[in-house]
């Protein structure tokens, strides 16, 4: 009797199949990594045009309130929507430039042109500004007060 030298087509078939499970879960792993860090980069655009916007309009109310000797307002949001997406640029009206563009996350309300900054109720130094900038297109709101008009109330 000879011996058999060699796998055979089974042991082939078989270490085939498992080599192939092998690739595919590397392959969904590879995907699934891509996936996360393309989700982690939109947010961290989305977080990094948030702290740069609020960082400016905050200083700019605080010093000078919201809008300027004419009335005309210091920062205006503009929104329009394109083929996929929301983008919304913050503008900066006394230097008549852009301060920030960004995608509006899905879920915001699109096409909006309106001065940032409005007064709160009946307290006339104390601005509401929203940004489309939360999760899901949620609106981030804060509060900032004209610090000058308190301290100075008669300027």
């Amino acid at each position: 009797m000879e011996r058999q030298n060699g796998f055979t087509l089974t042991e082939m078939m078989v270490a085939m199949v498992v080599g192939v499970i092998i690739v595919i879960g590397a392959g969904q792993l590879f995907l699934s990594t891509l996936h996360t860090f393309r989700q982690t980069e939109s947010l961290g655009r989305q977080q990094e045009a948030l702290i740069f916007s609020v960082a400016h309009i905050t200083a700019t109310l605080q010093r000078h309130g919201a809008y300027d000797a004419t009335g005309e307002p210091y920062y205006r949001l503009q929104c329009v929507p394109s083929a996929s997406e929301c983008r919304c640029t913050l503008q900066d009206m006394s230097r008549a430039q852009p301060l920030v563009t960004f995608q509006a996350a899905e879920g915001a309300s699109c096409a909006r042109d309106e001065p940032v900054g409005t007064v709160v109720g009946q307290a006339p130094d104390v601005y509401q500004v929203v940004l489309p900038l939360g999760p899901s297109g949620q609106a981030v709101t804060f509060h900032v007060t004209h610090r000058e008009a308190l301290f100075h109330p008669d300027e």
